[in-house]
């Protein structure tokens, strides 16, 4: 690839109606696709719609390029199927009863997930939820110089979106390297004290995202996690403030644990979707979070953040076409409205190429904060105060197995 080839090339994706607030005339708006390429022709595709992670396409054993990345080819997907590939805010998971309290003064927020009474990911216009403005930093290859092919997309999130205080300006920049690292920097100020908690949230196989569950279960997972933030499932998953060591635990993955069926089952949930505390003196120093590999293709995956939580999810929430329904589940179809939530009817989810996604078929690792971090006491601080910038730097760092 010589000095004059492009190594971010960008393009449309989409359109979605222009927000009511917009001042612009015109009804719809573009969502860009950027598309960075390294010099080994492993590829990362963007889309500014929830400044969203579309496609990872790095090297198997072989050398062959696959595409790792759960998501969609067209914007109805996106639209039909929030957080998948995008960055979520203002505060990524659960606040109980959508109640903030920053400086002593309450704040209500959206309550979009209401049987569990909590504010989720940011609300219902949250940061998944807007086309973000974007733009290319580095375009071209720099003689003599680390090669690198950066995106940058801002949004700003007006004061009382969702109830939150202030307006909050967020920057992401997502910078490719020619030896497969995606570096991911979140910046966000404010004009008033607000929780802040940004990360990104993408859905992984390592053996193509088309693979589903049985390729996920030959996954190896191991996390540099010594405990975790106990929550009840049973209630609402919002944690207890209880921080429990993982040993003879389930949630023990410091070393290379499969992610069998079993293993899956054994998980209170059927798999899992916990917030595990990252082993360092430290809460916010960038350091190595967890490592997950695929034997068959030898692709790897290492995390590393400055975040002090890692939640993980292995994509339980998919749709499971192997559920068994009770006998008595004709008797529930003929009363409308009354079908209780386990039973209910699963919608298919297509994804990429054609591809049905399926319970167990991806893996998410979210570096964050702690889930509920701006009620509970203990729990590291979550508020950004004017004047200060939050930070959030991450790394998917892709690789290969070596030996054997």
């Amino acid at each position: 690839m010589s000095a004059a080839d492009t190594f971010i090339e960008e393009d449309g994706f989409g359109f979605v109606p222009r927000p009511i607030h917009d001042e612009q005339n015109k009804p719809y708006e573009i969502v860009r696709r950027y598309t960075m390429t390294n010099k080994h022709k492993a590829s990362v595709q963007l889309i500014s719609w929830g400044a969203g992670i579309q496609s990872i396409k790095i090297p198997n054993k072989l050398g062959i390029l696959g595409d790792v990345v759960l998501g969609f080819d067209d914007m109805n997907g996106y639209l039909e199927h929030r957080y998948i590939g995008s960055i979520i805010g203002r505060v990524v998971n659960r606040i109980s009863n959508g109640i903030v309290n920053v400086e002593n003064k309450v704040y209500s927020l959206s309550i979009n997930d209401k049987d569990c009474a909590t504010h989720l990911n940011g609300g219902f216009e949250g940061f998944d939820n807007v086309n973000w403005n974007s733009y290319i930093m580095n375009k071209h290859v720099v003689r003599k110089r680390l090669s690198t092919r950066i995106s940058v997309m801002s949004h700003l999130s007006p004061a009382n979106s969702e109830g939150y205080p202030g307006n909050m300006l967020t920057q992401i920049k997502y910078s490719w390297t020619d030896d497969n690292q995606l570096h991911i920097n979140i910046r966000a100020t404010a004009t008033k004290s607000t929780p802040a908690n940004i990360t990104a949230n993408c859905l992984m196989n390592l053996a193509g995202h088309a693979t589903g569950p049985n390729e996920m279960k030959k996954h190896l997972v191991s996390m540099n996690a010594g405990s975790w933030t106990f929550a009840d499932i049973k209630a609402n998953y919002l944690p207890t403030g209880a921080i429990h060591p993982v040993d003879r635990t389930v949630y023990d993955l410091r070393l290379p644990t499969r992610l069998t069926r079993r293993q899956l089952y054994n998980v209170p949930g059927g798999g899992y979707n916990q917030n595990l505390c990252i082993t360092s003196p430290s809460c916010w120093v960038y350091r190595f979070h967890a490592r997950i590999l695929h034997p068959d293709s030898g692709r790897t995956l290492e995390i590393y953040s400055n975040q002090p939580g890692l939640q993980f999810y292995t994509g339980n929430d998919l749709p499971d076409p192997d559920r068994v329904y009770p006998p008595d589940f004709e008797d529930y179809c003929n009363i409308e409205d009354e079908i209780p939530e386990m039973y209910e009817e699963q919608k298919e989810i297509w994804g990429k190429d054609g591809v049905r996604y399926r319970r167990h078929g991806g893996f998410v690792m979210s570096p964050q904060n702690y889930p509920n971090a701006i009620n509970i006491s203990n729990f590291p601080c979550c508020i950004l105060y004017p004047g200060e910038v939050y930070a959030h730097d991450m790394t998917y760092k892709f690789g290969l197995l070596s030996g054997k």
